[in-house]
């Protein structure tokens, strides 16, 4: 195995690295990518699709089959760079191990992810710069240590809005000559069926699933007047308008969320600032929150009782999840919603809530089974906010109220009060 070979070609120093994509597929505001870019005289691009974490199912996944357009995409820009994306099935320390056997590597740069498995997926056996570059407020800006990290977020929201944030641009340095990987084995992605997407997700039908594609639609988005009216529709089941469904275009990095936060800014300094607009920046600061918590409590965010301030002890039953699975309940506006999200990757955020609670509460299952169905299903599925609002829900996780139930049919008669949701998504079923 040949690694951390470091090369003198005429008195300079050569760095033969690689860049592994994990959750940011861009190639601009990309803090790890820069600095492999800085650091490498010849560079390889990976990706590697670990089937721990993502299952190839591409019959009739919207998620699966979103992933493999953007990894296409993804492929199309670097060759434009003069530069190939070697794509690996496998998991990371497997993958590497054959990388090491034929090609000489000195370091690998990647995007750091503090999440339980993702922190295992880093021992690959080589030098590693895994660089945190996944929240609008760096840690080290933060007003405390990370470790007396309020356990509310008002608490954390109110300290942080008394600091400046500080956003950081800086261009993408020209790229290094390509290294050409030897002896590996290439994982060839399936010819994707043709497909479009529907409901609150239409949109994407008309936007490359990239980083020009994710830029496009945030500059169009703070081209209208939505922005300033989001906060009284940020409630609704569905439609392209209610929320600003940046999340999609977060959830494999394809745009940074300091990028957005710029965009706001620039949108507010334009069109004035308004408790709609601050909603915005709110929601992007509950996204930095979830991800503190990950780096303060980590695994005991994936335990059964979290972080054990709930007393209550539940026996979850198994017996309900074919049922969830088929959309099979005894409330047709739950169904609905299991209908949605299988068939179009995507729920509104008050129905997440919903779908969560009635899970957790009238169906007795496991919250952390209810994690893993969003995770299978959802485009815009974000590891840190899925378990976080998950283990809010379940009432284990920081809030002091011990989780929270939704009365499903006063929720439906708020919601849905002329079954137009219910209608739509249970028909043909």
């Amino acid at each position: 195995m040949m690694s951390n070979i470091v090369q003198k070609d005429a008195g300079i120093i050569v760095m033969h690295n690689i860049f592994w994509f994990r959750n940011n597929f861009r190639l601009s505001a990309n803090e790890p990518l820069l600095q492999c870019l800085k650091n490498s005289t010849s560079l390889s691009f990976i990706h590697i699709i670990n089937p721990k974490i993502n299952e190839l199912n591409l019959e009739g996944n919207k998620k699966n089959l979103f992933y493999l357009r953007a990894l296409i995409e993804l492929e199309k820009k670097l060759q434009k760079k003069g530069h190939k994306l070697y794509i690996f099935h496998g998991e990371p320390k497997e993958v590497f191990a054959q990388i090491m056997m034929g090609n000489k590597i000195n370091e690998v740069y990647a995007e750091k992810i503090y999440a339980p498995y993702e922190l295992e997926e880093e021992n690959i056996g080589i030098h590693t710069n895994f660089i945190w570059d996944s929240t609008l407020i760096n840690e080290s800006d933060l007003p405390f240590a990370i470790n007396e990290l309020p356990d509310t977020f008002t608490t954390f929201r109110k300290q942080i809005e008394n600091n400046k944030i500080r956003v950081f641009s800086e261009d993408t340095p020209k790229f290094p000559s390509k290294t050409n990987l030897k002896e590996v084995k290439e994982f060839k992605l399936p010819l994707l069926p043709e497909f479009m997407f529907t409901g609150s997700v239409e949109f994407l039908n008309d936007y490359p699933i990239s980083e020009e594609g994710a830029n496009r639609y945030v500059d169009d988005y703070f081209s209208t007047q939505k922005p300033s009216t989001y906060k009284s529709t940020r409630n609704e089941l569905s439609g392209m308008n209610f929320s600003t469904k940046f999340s999609v275009w977060l959830s494999l990095g394809f745009i940074s969320v300091k990028q957005v936060f710029n965009k706001l800014k620039e949108y507010e300094s334009l069109n004035g600032e308004n408790e709609s607009t601050y909603w915005i920046f709110f929601e992007l600061l509950w996204r930095d929150y979830f991800r503190f918590l990950h780096i303060k409590y980590n695994k005991q965010l994936y335990l059964k009782n979290g972080l054990e301030r709930n007393l209550q002890r539940i026996n979850y039953s198994n017996e309900n999840i074919a049922l969830i699975n088929s959309a099979n309940t005894n409330s047709t506006f739950i169904n609905a919603a299991i209908n949605e999200l299988k068939k179009s990757g995507f729920l509104s955020n008050r129905m997440r809530q919903i779908l969560a609670s009635f899970i957790v509460n009238e169906m007795n299952i496991d919250w952390r089974w209810g994690a893993d169905f969003f995770q299978k299903f959802l485009i815009d599925f974000d590891i840190y906010s899925n378990q976080g609002n998950w283990i809010y829900i379940a009432g284990f996780g920081t809030d002091p109220r011990g989780g929270r139930k939704f009365n499903i049919v006063k929720q439906k008669k708020m919601y849905d009060p002329n079954n137009q949701y219910e209608n739509k998504w249970n028909e043909n079923t």
